[in-house]
């Protein structure tokens, strides 16, 4: 990087950041955002939530760097960008770059296969960081099959190379579909052969319009949680996994949001309005220096809404394992409260197996 002493000072404010993050979430200081720069992208995932990849209003730069200085001002410490992908705007490395010399943290999602040599270089000498790709499969042919493009799965592994040998840190990430469920062990080497972090996520969300056919590229749910099981060799998936985390009494404080919603974090689409989170984008408000600090403590709302006392999930003993969201039960049904069956088996099937030690396959057999 050409300037090694502002590096070094971005670093230290990574680890004072992850010192003081539940002290900023009690207060409600805002220090993450997530800023969707487009809606485009370069394939055509047959599950996206974002149909129309090859739409044009997304937001000029000009109003991208006027949000970054409201980003600035409020003295926000992280950025992660994202789309569609990134890297169709051929403003990218500007819109990069003014953020990266603000001082601002910054994650790079991507699927991978437009970054050039250019973005690399830049990257060496201004590094995110962490450079977040999607996978979508382990060799070509499924690769066509879920993007609809030729030739991207070679590109994506070149830049990975690239990227690692730049001296760029590098995550991957597996949206697992049933096109490549049984591709998962080869998907899991490649990051292993790299030896970089690698995640999977299972869960197919509605397109924001809400045509909830890409849904019918999801994993099954015993397929889906016989992986996590295995995988995962019994640790506890809990809203509970931090630390510092309170123990809350469900029937007494009611808690209807139990993830970070609203307490130092939110999003921005590619429409410039300012949303709680992606999820729940459609609570999202148009975005400027005046109404920032209006929408953002509007937001303060959500750790403290209260579910009804009739809201049976609090008496479930499986609730702790329960990855039910009630803003996406909201977009999709029209209800927080909504309770979806398909959270409760999974819930109850790592109760089961996680707490009461029932064997994998007796744990999902009523699945």
């Amino acid at each position: 990087m050409d300037d090694p002493f502002l590096e070094k000072v971005q670093m230290q404010v990574l680890d004072f950041a992850t010192d003081k993050r539940t002290q900023w979430e009690s207060k409600h200081q805002l220090y993450s955002v997530i800023f969707e720069l487009t809606p485009r992208c370069n394939f055509n995932c047959v599950h996206c939530y974002l149909h129309d990849h090859h739409r044009s209003d997304e937001l000029p730069y000009d109003e991208i760097i006027r949000i970054i200085d409201i980003l600035y001002e409020k003295e926000v410490l992280f950025i992660t960008f994202t789309g569609g992908d990134i890297f169709t705007r051929k403003d990218f490395l500007d819109i990069y770059l003014y953020a990266k010399r603000k001082g601002f943290i910054i994650e790079l999602y991507t699927n991978g296969a437009l970054i050039t040599e250019e973005d690399i270089q830049v990257f060496s000498q201004y590094p995110p960081l962490l450079v977040d790709i999607s996978l979508y499969g382990s060799c070509e042919e499924t690769y066509r099959k879920v993007t609809g493009i030729s030739g991207a799965f070679e590109k994506v592994i070149s830049n990975i190379k690239s990227l690692l040998v730049a001296g760029v840190r590098v995550s991957v990430k597996a949206p697992v579909l049933n096109l490549y469920y049984h591709e998962l062990p080869q998907i899991k080497q490649i990051a292993e052969d790299f030896n970089i972090p690698f995640r999977t996520g299972f869960e197919i969300f509605p397109s924001i319009d809400n045509d909830s056919s890409v849904q019918d590229y999801a994993v099954s749910l015993k397929d889906s949680l016989r992986y996590e099981f295995a995988e995962f060799d019994k640790r506890p998936r809990t809203f509970g996994e931090d630390e510092d985390a309170e123990y809350v009494d469900l029937v007494k404080e009611r808690p209807l949001f139990r993830c970070k919603l609203g307490r130092a974090s939110c999003a921005i689409d590619y429409d410039g309005n300012i949303c709680p989170c992606m999820s729940f984008r459609h609570a999202g408000k148009k975005l400027t220096s005046e109404s920032f600090d209006e929408v953002w403590k509007s937001f303060s709302q959500y750790p403290k809404m209260k579910a009804s006392p009739s809201y049976k999930c609090l008496r479930c003993e499986a609730y702790d394992f329960c990855d039910i969201c009630p803003a996406m039960m909201q977009f999709v049904h029209g209800n927080l409260e909504h309770i979806d069956e398909h959270f409760c088996k999974s819930a109850k099937a790592r109760y089961a197996h996680y707490i009461k030690s029932i064997p994998i396959d007796e744990s999902l057999k009523d699945l």
